[in-house]
């Protein structure tokens, strides 16, 4: 009877993560539709430049909510550092940005799959299927800047009420 529960709970499992893809995926493609209308030009690479660094200092936010180790707090804020780079990279170059998501993602992933150590680096507890869904959407997002063909180099606009108009 153990192998029972087992398979089961695997299939319970492998359900969840999948829910997990899913989530991302769908979360990713609502973002891009939305803030490409609601950003033009270098308003556009100014918002995913930013918006790295922000779900990069996500990971501070829960070293601090689930009391993580100084070690843990150095290691991510090490980690905030280098997406940081990559962000003033990504106002200069699309693909330094696409490499921001792409290596956010596989932070992601690390903390999801390797506990509270990589390689002997204490890290932050995240909740769970958290690195699932969120590198799932990291690398929609960086597939999007890789294929994407809008003209971060116009002036651009801003335009909160976009849904009034059709470009």
């Amino acid at each position: 009877m153990a192998g029972a529960g087992s398979s089961s709970q695997f299939v319970g499992g492998l359900t969840v993560a999948l829910l997990y893809v899913v989530i991302g995926l769908l979360s990713g493609i609502g973002s891009i539709l939305i803030f490409r209308r609601i950003f033009q030009g270098q308003w556009e690479q100014i918002f995913w430049t930013s918006f790295l660094v922000v779900i990069a200092a996500f990971y501070l936010s829960f070293a601090a909510y689930f009391g993580a180790s100084i070690h843990a707090w150095q290691t991510e804020l090490v980690g905030v550092a280098g997406f940081l780079v990559c962000a003033v990279g990504g106002l200069f170059s699309r693909p330094a940005i696409a490499v921001g998501y792409v290596m956010h993602g596989l932070w992601d992933l690390s903390h999801c799959l390797s506990g509270s150590s990589l390689a002997g680096l204490s890290m932050t507890e995240i909740p769970l299927g958290y690195g699932i869904f969120c590198s799932t959407y990291d690398f929609t997002v960086a597939c999007y800047l890789i294929i994407s063909n809008t003209a971060w180099h116009e002036s651009g606009k801003f335009d909160l009420y976009f849904w009034r108009h059709y470009p």
